[in-house]
C-alpha cells in the first residue's frame, strides 16, 4: 500500500521530476502520451529510449523500454522488456500492481525481479508519500 492518491502515485511513475528521485536515471524526458517515448540517461550516461504503449491517467501506465543484458558491460546488448502499472484507489491509499514480460532468461527476470522488489518500489513509494 502507498499512502497517496492514484493521481499522485500516476504523477510518481510518469513525471519527469519525480522519475529522478526513485529510478537509476539522472534524466528523464517523457513524451506522457500514448506512442510516445521515455528517455532516460542513468548514472554512467547511458541513453534508454522506451515507447510507451499504455497511457491512461491515473490508473495505467505501460512501456517498452530496452533493458542491458549485463549492467557492466553494455556491448552485450540490450532486450526490450515490457512494463505495465496499474494503480488501483484504496480511500486514501492505492495499490501499485507492476508487470514485467520479455525476460530472454529467468536469471535475467531474477535480476530485475531482485531490483523492483525491494529497491525500486520501495523508492518509489518513498517518493510518492513524501512528496
Amino acid at each position: 500500500m502507498i499512502t497517496a492518491r492514484p493521481a499522485r502515485v500516476f504523477a510518481v511513475i510518469t513525471e519527469p521530476d519525480y522519475i529522478t528521485q526513485w529510478d537509476y536515471c539522472r534524466w528523464v524526458q517523457n513524451d506522457g502520451r500514448l506512442g510516445g517515448k521515455l528517455r532516460k540517461r542513468d548514472e554512467e550516461g547511458r541513453l534508454f529510449n522506451g515507447e510507451i504503449v499504455i497511457f491512461d491517467p491515473p490508473f495505467r501506465f505501460g512501456v517498452v523500454m530496452p533493458i542491458l543484458v549485463n549492467m557492466e558491460e553494455e556491448d552485450e546488448g540490450r532486450f526490450p522488456v515490457r512494463f505495465e502499472y496499474s494503480i488501483e484507489a484504496a480511500e486514501n491509499q492505492s495499490v501499485l500492481i507492476m508487470k514485467a514480460d520479455g525476460f530472454p532468461t529467468e536469471e535475467l527476470a531474477a535480476r530485475e525481479r531482485n531490483s523492483w522488489g525491494g529497491y525500486f518500489l520501495e523508492k518509489l513509494k518513498k517518493t510518492a508519500e513524501n512528496n
